[in-house]
């Protein structure tokens, strides 16, 4: 059972106290029952309808454990679930922090979102299932305990009827399972069309010959998850009636089969009758909630799959003792860098390098080049998100390898083109109130947010106004090199200007190595060097300052 499993990956000894509980009020049942039965054969035998007083207090005794063992069956699963749900959700978002960020890209983001959120949603909402699904398969045991201790030959064939009608239950599970497993992956599909939905509304609305055959598609992706929930839902259902009809099987056992084999089981036949007819509750509950056992067993198996699948991703710099690196450089080497992407078989794979570039401190360096030229490749590569399959880096000397590679994505800070602004400044090292109101109206940005604490006030600004505030906190992160990724194709004309002119020159006043990738040829001027990027491969190119000085 995964859930299980996934409950043994919290702290603590939850399935312990969980099966303790559980043994508690399973036990309690049969006394329960037993009292009963003891209660109502003495009153036939003997003719007397007054109370046994010790039986009554044995019954309330027993009753109050029993209750008392499943109320905090209940009421444990259910914190112990949310705290593993909570553990494992923090876990999962752990383990993306420190993985390989080109086998990230590899998996897909809906894929995570939808096990981070989703899965963990099916658990949280179903708790209390579980905990009834729990507690009633305790109680059907100790009930076959209980008849087993009334008519050895009672339980061998109503254990008989239970395993052969549990193998075939257990079979039709099993397909049930799997076409749970396909509509969860069919409902993944759905998400991912519904967020394409929302993020291409602006080219859909100016198609529609795109948008009449993305809703097509759309409809064809509902009709599939809406066939396989029908399918769920009916072979959900045809296995309740399978163990509805199982269950009159037992009885049919016990009254008509078991009596031809047993002289002596009329004395036992009502105990035995009323032990399956007590099981009728906790068997029922666990008919009825074998479908979202399947579904919570399925999202726990999509969590622990996950939790394998991003443990197997481990960064290399994580696995290893860091080292830093100095916090100021003369010079950057690369030498014979290479990144290939997988490719299908047959097709050529497209490949960047070998990149042979030196940087060097404060130096203004452009980046120019086509559309798939390699130009992300390259920033990635430059950064450390993605690892070169041949060549090295080095700064002054030294080799960026698995131990400094942490120091060495500590030297950038950046503004990819599809950068992310968190409205809180994150790694923001104390946090200079001034400077920040500075920085807000050098970037011209003052009059229409603010840094209150340590996050912006708002941030839901145009995609131009977004990018000074990230450049903001780049400029806040204080290291060495800054990494602009078409930073001023969302400015004004104003402002690409001042950026280029004013704001540049003065960032290598400073000391700042800015490498940025641009398509403004007009002010190619502004940089110390240029190096362009054709099929992925990298050449340098002669600058012309706006003095006219050719370098």
């Amino acid at each position: 059972m995964k859930v299980l499993e996934l409950l043994a990956t919290q702290q603590g000894t939850p399935r312990i106290r969980l099966l303790g509980s559980a043994f508690v009020a399973g036990v309690g049942s049969v006394v329960l029952l037993a009292l009963v039965n003891i209660a109502a054969e003495h009153i036939a035998r003997s003719g007397y309808d007054q109370v046994d007083w010790p039986l009554a207090i044995a019954f309330a005794l027993t009753a109050a454990a029993f209750f008392g063992g499943e109320f905090y069956l209940v009421a444990r699963l259910g914190a112990d679930m949310e705290t593993v749900i909570d553990q494992f959700r923090v876990r999962l978002l752990n383990r993306i922090r420190r993985a390989d960020y080109a086998q990230m890209e590899r998996v897909g983001q809906e894929r995570l979102f939808e096990s981070i959120t989703q899965t963990t949603q099916t658990l949280s909402q179903n708790t209390q299932y579980l905990a009834q699904a729990l507690r009633s398969a305790i109680l059907t045991v100790s009930v076959l305990i209980y008849i087993l201790w009334l008519s050895p030959l009672a339980f061998c064939m109503v254990l008989a009827v239970t395993l052969v009608g549990g193998w075939l239950y257990a079979g039709l599970g099993q397909r049930l399972m799997e076409r749970y497993q396909h509509m969860m992956v069919e409902e993944a599909k759905l998400f991912e069309g519904i967020t394409g939905l929302f993020d291409g509304i602006k080219e859909i609305r100016l198609s529609s010959a795109r948008s009449e055959d993305f809703g097509r598609a759309f409809t064809e992706v509902t009709d599939r998850a809406t066939a396989i929930r029908t399918d769920v839902q009916i072979h959900g259902f045809q296995q309740f009636i399978f163990g509805q009809v199982a269950f009159y099987t037992l009885l049919a056992v016990v009254v008509f089969v078991v009596p031809t084999y047993a002289d002596d089981f009329r004395h036992e036949v009502v105990k035995v009758t009323t032990a399956v007819l007590f099981m009728i509750g906790p068997v029922g509950v666990l008919i009825q909630t074998m479908a979202i056992l399947a579904q919570c067993n399925a999202a726990a198996e999509r969590m622990l799959a996950l939790d394998r699948q991003l443990g197997a991703m481990t960064d290399a710099s994580e696995v290893v003792t860091p080292r830093p690196l100095p916090q100021t450089f003369d010079t950057i080497h690369f030498k014979g860098l290479e990144y290939t992407y997988p490719a299908p078989e047959g097709e050529q794979p497209f490949a960047v390098g070998p990149i042979h570039l030196q940087l060097r401190r404060g130096e203004i360096v452009f980046v120019t080049g086509g559309n798939g030229s390699g130009k992300s490749t390259f920033m990635k590569l430059l950064t450390g998100l993605y690892t070169p399959h041949f060549g090295k880096i080095s700064v002054d000397g030294e080799e960026i390898g698995p131990s400094t590679l942490k120091a060495w994505r500590g030297m950038f800070a950046t503004v990819f083109t599809d950068f992310h602004l968190f409205q809180r400044l994150h790694g923001v090292p104390e946090l200079d109130s001034a400077e920040a109101r500075q920085l807000l109206q050098w970037l011209e940005i003052d009059k229409v947010t603010a840094i209150d604490g340590d996050h912006f006030a708002h941030i839901n600004l145009s995609t131009g106004q977004r990018k000074r505030l990230a450049l903001l906190v780049a400029l806040l992160e204080k290291r060495p090199i800054l990494v602009l990724d078409e930073w001023a194709a969302d400015q004004d004309p104003h402002f690409r200007r001042f950026f280029y002119y004013e704001i540049l020159p003065e960032l290598k006043r400073r000391g700042l190595t800015v490498i940025a990738v641009t398509h403004d040829d007009h002010y190619f001027d502004a940089a110390d060097r240029r190096v362009h990027l054709e099929e992925g491969q990298l050449t340098e190119i002669k600058a012309t300052r706006r003095s006219g000085e050719v370098v």
